[in-house]
């Protein structure tokens, strides 16, 4: 006797001669090769539940299983791309409705927040996908999702993680930082069973999370949080003059201009052998400059961009900036990432010609108190963050399986689909857009003043397949369609913020009527040509002197006039 399985969105086909016989028993051992796949020549592999419940799941979305498939070669972060097709080239279905993010495709992003608890199996096509399966070059991944049973069968679960069990990481101890945290737990339950035996049966699946963690600010941010030091807020801008023919070395560097090398990474204060400048003419020394006293209107800091300056912390590291007008902030903002998961799916069997079922998932994925994916996390402590993201996702099916004949069987669905990305950049800001809009040179700042990006994707579906086995052929007919609505809001249009800021570039518009030490060349002492250009952006940004006022308007084109700014969607 031959085992069948029969897969999701796998096409069998059986041969079968009945004959009377006798009543026997009989065992037969036999070995032979594996026949030849003679029903369809798609390429790929079946997940079962089994497998998805048992293998370790980091996260427990159970789409990451995708990476280990022949194939499927992982890019950058947990980007796929299968067989050198597109990374953006793959399709997946739930119980044979759309499941993608259209607008920034990923396989494993699981945008429907799919749990091992609520997935029965799924199939892997990397190539030569049956017609049902087809739309994309790259991978095919339908998903089916549990049903209840006969017997009724629980499980409540909580997976953790924690700090206190992870090793220190490298950098961080190498740079005197604390281990990042992290703290996640994710719990929940499924059950499923019958509500009427034979007929009707339920599956309910639940997960809640909440994960804590942090990251380093420079790796969220993708560069260093660079703040102004005391000295340089008061207005006093320092800067090393080197002796053209002999300058100090420092560790076997020759310093030439301003260099942490110069101060204690820890304190910001003079190594030693590094002294200040106290007469004329001297060099290898530290030189001061007042750009208070130097300003011909003698009006000083500006109030606004000095209240934004000094509003922030002090450098607590000087092994980055310039040592000795700027530092770094070095600390591991925390973030929160919330919401549930649930399924719930009844069948019901009318009789054995006619099955129904109806199935809705939903989930929410937050993250809360930034947004470490795109680079907006909360900059400084106390301060709000750059944005926060919120992921709502809904998905429907309802399926009618008849048996039309012996011969011939039809399956058709309907479904809805919706995923909704809201980053609220700026908006997660309280103040906005009352907050300041600054463009610093030398400092960075807390906010940002781009709006809201609102992304919401609906996907109306219907579905028919038609099996129809005639002699020893099998023919399918189907019809598979999709209607997509995309509604895009975008606070960002061109690279520039519907909001104004004012930028205080001091290469759009350089000090004017301010006198300058004199600059460094081959044979006379001075500031070098680097320190220079800091000297010029720290006058910008302590007095405020605006370079440019931009901001983006949205035009009318019936009208030939300018839409009237608003905030929100």
């Amino acid at each position: 006797m031959r085992t069948l399985t029969l897969q999701v969105s796998s096409p069998l086909h059986l041969d079968l001669t009945l004959s009377l016989g006798d009543s026997s028993d009989s065992i037969s051992v036999s070995a032979s090769a594996a026949p030849l796949e003679t029903s369809s020549a798609a390429l790929g592999n079946v997940i079962e539940q089994r497998a998805i419940a048992s293998l370790p799941l980091n996260g427990r979305n159970p789409l990451t299983l995708l990476i280990f498939e022949p194939g499927v070669s992982q890019r950058s972060g947990n980007t796929i791309t299968v067989n050198g097709a597109r990374s953006a080239a793959n399709n997946i279905t739930i119980d044979g409705i759309e499941a993608n993010e259209s607008s920034n495709p990923n396989a494993v992003n699981n945008v429907f927040r799919l749990t091992p608890d609520s997935v029965q199996e799924f199939k892997v096509t990397t190539s030569n996908p049956t017609p049902e399966e087809g739309r994309n070059s790259g991978a095919s991944i339908s998903i089916a999702t549990r049903s209840g049973t006969n017997e009724l069968h629980g499980r409540a679960f909580h997976f953790f993680r924690n700090t206190a069990l992870n090793a220190d990481e490298f950098f961080a101890k190498a740079q005197g930082n604390e281990k990042p945290d992290i703290k996640l737990n994710q719990y929940g339950f499924d059950l499923g069973g019958p509500v009427r035996r034979n007929r009707t049966f339920f599956f309910g699946s639940w997960q809640g999370q909440q994960i804590n963690y942090a990251q380093s600010v420079d790796t969220v941010l993708g560069d260093s949080v660079d703040l102004y030091t005391a000295t340089a807020r008061s207005g006093i801008f320092r800067y090393f003059v080197a002796d053209p023919a002999s300058p100090l070395v420092i560790d076997g560097q020759r310093i030439t201009q301003n260099s942490p090398l110069l101060v204690n990474a820890s304190t910001g204060t003079l190594k030693p052998g590094v002294v200040n400048c106290s007469t004329a003419g001297q060099t290898n020394c530290v030189a001061s400059y007042n750009i208070f006293a130097a300003d011909p209107a003698h009006i000083g800091a500006d109030k606004a961009a000095f209240a934004v300056l000094n509003s922030y912390p002090l450098p607590n590291s000087y092994a980055a900036g310039d040592g000795l007008n700027t530092g770094v902030y070095a600390w591991n903002p925390p973030i929160r990432v919330r919401g549930p998961q649930l399924m719930g799916r009844i069948d019901h069997i009318f009789n054995p010609n006619n099955t129904v079922f109806a199935r809705y998932l939903y989930g929410d994925n937050q993250s809360l108190n930034g947004d470490p994916l795109n680079g907006r996390p909360q900059v400084l402590p106390g301060f709000p963050p750059r944005g926060e993201v919120f992921r709502p996702a809904h998905n429907a099916a309802v399926s009618w399986r008849r048996v039309v004949t012996p011969r011939i069987v039809n399956e058709l669905t309907a479904g809805f689909a919706r995923f909704k990305f809201l980053f609220t950049r700026g908006e997660a800001n309280p103040s906005f857009p009352g907050m300041p809009a600054f463009v610093f040179n030398n400092s960075d700042v807390d906010y940002t003043n781009f709006p809201r990006t609102d992304r919401t994707i609906n996907t109306y579906q219907l579905i028919d397949n038609l099996s129809v086995v005639s002699g020893a052929h099998q023919l399918r007919f189907g019809v598979n369609i999709r209607f997509y609505q995309h509604n895009d809001i975008r606070g960002d249009l061109g690279g520039g913020g519907v909001t104004p800021f004012i930028s205080l570039s001091r290469t759009i518009r350089p000090p004017a009527g301010i006198d300058t030490p004199a600059l460094a060349t081959s044979s006379r002492a001075g500031i070098s040509s680097a320190d220079n250009n800091r000297l010029l952006n720290a006058i910008n940004d302590l007095l405020g002197i605006p370079a440019r006022i931009q901001q983006l308007f949205l035009g009318d084109l019936r009208s030939d006039t300018f839409l009237p700014y608003r905030t929100g969607p």
